[in-house]
């Protein structure tokens, strides 16, 4: 069954795709009230106010005539009511992917804002008649609405859209004339699209409309978007700035008891640990008191899953996690320290001046989450562990016992109905105490029993027959193993199958394609019943499995599955991952070159790309599953997926500079390939290992995997590896400034580049030969290594979507600024910008930007000069780049 609720349009109830008919009148207003504060208990004297707009019956009668509204609704809307009865009123109780308004917000707080915007089909709760709701509950809606389509607007005008964006831009600004965000938006739309005229006769028209209305000038926004249009600036991507982060997982709609530990939380001690046994609710009561106490932290709440007791993927690394964090806080990625304790010096420095909480979930022991504790006395830590963690800190730590009777039950109503429990209360009594105050078994029982509708009695028999022994044990753990084997029993055959294989998957989470390769295609709807009876989570799009349930999942796994599907399961989830990441990388850099590898498994999901953002964003959601994938393939004999993944994902570290992290993949990966005798693998591990050693300034132990990659492919023949061998070791010379060593490896590179007649290999060659010639001096002779790379890459990719040819086009604009040639420069710096800025380095387009202006400036066009220097500023700004302070100066010199 699947049910899903709408609210941001006329009022909709969806089961199984089919529309519910839900009675109007108070009826619809009732469920629109709940709905609008899903998951959230609404007093019975608030519901009377709405119901009667502000002019209810006496009381007794109005509360009579809720309860029969409430139950008219529920037999409307059936399976699919969530209606659900408190102490003292109502609530709709819902999942987030059931209800429209939370994907809304929950794409907003991800940044994706068109599938945010996406989801509104009108006005708000178009056919609900409520004089009081429409006044006070759905205009803080449409506001929410309209700021979405503030961002995504400015995310179109990002990713280079213009002209596209004018006519809806238009219409925006005649439904909110007001609203000056849409004006500047269009302006700027206007002039990126070449109408530099129309441009500034809308800055005009607004400009008098906000007179004469309001009698104030043009604000921020407006005069920048005027003044954009007055320097002439390349367009660049909006100025999108650094937000407070904000990662805390959803707090549970149903949170009972534990105020004790919430008042010792409340001590406010800088760092609190809550230990216990697994399924206790750790995580549970720290997330729901972060949430609590969040306004506490003006500077953001961070969290991380460090995987203390994953059975399926090793500990989170916590450089990696200190790294994650730094960037979430605002640290440019080129100001991270490489060094790992020099990068935790530096964590703590920046909590040290910030208030900010810092959840740390699921932590194994001591080492690893020492390094993560916040320096300074301004920000506050939350711990979670199976482990005491001894010597960590005294006066913060307690352990976190199982639920008594009371909360237990609490519980268990507040998810199944005070009507069921006190139609069958030794029943209730009876399924709470099998669940031996574990709230992970009481969620899963509540799920079962929501979903069946059976009479809890009956439950009872089944669970006490099916566990026989297992249950009434001192251990709950014993108990809540015994709740998933219960529940596992009365699965569809699809979702049962489903449970099992992610037994295999290497976690941490799964989105629906990944499942989708591993079961086929009835994924989605094993997914959606696995997370209503409650095991698995879902948030974002993306599942997770309890570590518990993922241990019990992998059991199952070793018990029903067959070697020979353990094997074919395993291929397809890693296909999945590969074959969707060599499409992801092709975006950026379409005109690397192929390696070997097989066609994907029959029934692996190969994702497609539209854009650059798109396949970075596929990235960054996949990381950590990459980690562990990459690991999982290597202990399962996969040892080819192993270095063709790595060798896919390089691109994606090594644009958000992921150092360490691509090091140590980069050295799975050539273990793999030397345990399976694969030179090819051998080589492109070695060559991508050293594109991390160099920012690290390795350049000792990079110099002797080049020359091992260079012995490999001689062996091989390979002389396109041969030539890319050799360009790094030109590249290598270079950034130890020894541009005239670099010159023979190059030398050789051409010879064995012609030799091998590939038109890519070739136009590389000469590009290097341009920088470094160059960067000798030798102008004249770097132009025609140059302008050979460009009309090569012309005839290889017309539209010049390739990060090495717009790199190469930066590097032309520098030879004929050098040659006196101002026009050709300036025309390949703005190629250049242009092109780095649809791809993923923005910080090689500031770069390109700021000899740019450089140049205007020596020309004299000081206000070209500043908008081109500004426009760097903003890139900078925006990623938090130390070289903004450096533009700073520029642009005082200039004024």
């Amino acid at each position: 069954m699947r049910v899903e609720y709408r609210v941001l349009g006329p009022l909709e109830v969806l089961h199984d795709g089919a529309p519910v008919v839900v009675p109007a009148g108070r009826c619809r207003v009732l469920l629109a009230t709940l709905l609008l504060r899903a998951n959230e208990f609404v007093p019975t004297a608030e519901i009377v106010e709405r119901l009667w707009d502000g002019t209810p019956p006496t009381r007794d009668r109005a509360r009579k005539t809720v309860h029969m509204i409430v139950t008219r609704l529920r037999q409307a809307l059936g399976p699919a009511s969530c209606v659900r009865t408190g102490t003292g009123g109502y609530a709709a109780v819902v999942e987030p992917g059931q209800l429209d308004l939370l994907r809304f917000r929950a794409h907003l707080n991800a940044g994706e804002h068109a599938a945010a915007t996406a989801l509104w089909r009108g006005p708000v709760l178009a056919n609900v008649s409520s004089e009081s709701l429409h006044r006070d509950a759905v205009p803080a809606l449409a506001e929410e609405r309209l700021t979405a389509l503030e961002l995504r607007v400015g995310a179109d005008l990002a990713r280079g859209l213009a002209a596209e964006l004018v006519p809806e831009l238009r219409v925006l600004t005649t439904q909110h004339p007001l609203r000056e965000v849409f004006w500047a938006q269009l302006v700027l739309a206007l002039h990126r699209g070449g109408q530099q005229a129309d441009a500034l006769a809308v800055y005009q028209e607004v400009a008098v409309l906000l007179e004469e209305q309001l009698g104030v000038p043009p604000g921020r926004e407006l005069r920048e978007a005027q003044r954009q249009v007055l320097a002439g600036e390349v367009p660049g991507p909006a100025v999108v700035r650094h937000q407070v982060p904000r990662q805390l997982p959803t707090a549970l709609p149903h949170f009972v008891g534990r105020e004790s530990e919430l008042d010792r939380l409340d001590a406010g001690a800088p760092i609190a640990v809550i230990h216990g046994s697994g399924g206790v609710g750790k995580t549970s009561l720290a997330v729901q008191w972060a949430h609590r106490v969040a306004p506490r932290f003006p500077d953001g709440q961070l969290y991380a899953d460090l995987r203390g007791f994953d059975p399926t993927g090793a500990p989170v690394n916590p450089a990696g996690a200190a790294r994650d964090f730094l960037l979430a806080l605002g640290v440019p990625a080129d100001e991270i320290p490489l060094g790992t304790e020099e990068m935790f010096g530096s964590y703590r420095a920046v909590l040290s001046r910030r208030r900010v909480l810092v959840l740390l979930d699921n932590v194994r022991d001591l080492a690893q989450v020492r390094p993560l504790l916040p320096g300074g006395t301004r920000s506050l830590a939350v711990i979670t562990s199976r482990n005491r963690l001894p010597g960590l800190v005294s006066e913060g730590a307690f352990a976190l016992d199982v639920l008594d009777s009371g909360e237990s039950m609490e519980l268990f109503r507040g998810r199944v109905g005070a009507d069921r429990v006190a139609a069958e209360p030794a029943a209730a009594a009876r399924l709470v105490q099998l669940c031996a105050g574990l709230p992970l078994a009481l969620a899963v029982v509540a799920a079962r029993a929501m979903l069946d509708q059976h009479p809890l009695g009956m439950l009872v028999e089944e669970l006490e027959f099916a566990a026989l022994d297992a249950l009434d044990t001192d251990d709950p753990l014993t108990s809540v193993r015994a709740v998933f084997s219960w529940t596992f029993g009365c699965l569809s055959p699809a979702a049962a199958r489903l449970f099992v294989l992610l037994g295999l998957h290497p976690g941490p989470d799964v989105t629906e394609p990944a499942a989708t390769s591993l079961l086929g295609a009835a994924a989605l709807e094993a997914l959606d019943e696995l997370v209503r009876y409650s095991l698995i989570n879902c948030q974002h799009d993306r599942y997770r499995l309890h570590d518990l349930m993922r241990s019990y999942a992998a059991e199952e796994a070793a018990a029903r599955l067959s070697a020979g599907e353990c094997s074919d399961a395993r291929q397809r989830i890693f296909d999945h991952l590969l074959h969707s990441a060599l499409a992801a990388v092709a975006k950026p850099d379409p005109l690397r070159q192929p390696i070997t590898t097989s066609p994907p498994a029959p029934g692996a999901v190969v994702l497609t790309f539209g854009t650059t953002t798109d396949a970075d964003r596929w990235f960054a959601s996949e990381r950590a599953v990459f980690g562990s994938a990459v690991a999982a393939a290597g202990e399962a004999g996969f040892d080819g997926h192993v270095w063709r993944t790595v060798w896919a994902i390089r691109h994606f570290l090594l644009a958000t500079g992921r150092w360490r992290e691509g090091e140590r993949l980069q050295r799975l990966a050539i273990a793999a390939a030397e345990r399976a005798g694969d030179l090819e693998g051998q080589c492109r591990a070695r060559r991508g290992l050293v594109s991390f050693l160099v920012p690290e300034q390795e350049f000792e132990e990079a110099e002797q995997q080049l020359r091992a990659a260079v012995a490999l492919d001689s062996l091989r023949g390979d002389r396109i590896g041969l030539s890319n061998d050799l360009r790094g070791l030109a590249y290598l010379l270079g950034r130890q400034g020894k541009y005239t060593d670099a010159l023979e490896p190059l030398a050789r590179a051409l010879d064995v580049a012609t030799e091998s007649g590939d038109q890519i290999e070739l136009a590389s060659v000469a590009a290097s030969l341009g920088f470094v010639h160059n960067e000798l001096g030798s102008h004249a002779e770097a132009a025609v290594w140059a302008v050979r790379a460009r009309d090569l890459f012309l005839e290889l990719v017309p539209d010049e979507r390739d990060t090495v040819v717009a790199s190469n086009r930066d590097t032309l604009g520098s030879i004929y600024r050098a040659l006196g040639q101002h026009a050709d420069a300036e025309a390949n710096y703005l190629r250049s910008a242009e092109l780095q800025g649809a791809l993923s380095y923005r910080h090689y387009q500031a770069d390109t930007l700021v000899r740019l202006a450089d140049l205007k400036q020596e020309q004299g066009s000081l206000d070209a000069a500043r908008g081109h220097y500004l426009a760097a500023l903003e890139i900078y700004d925006d990623l938090g780049f130390a070289k903004a302070d450096d533009v700073r100066e520029l642009l005082a010199r200039l004024s």
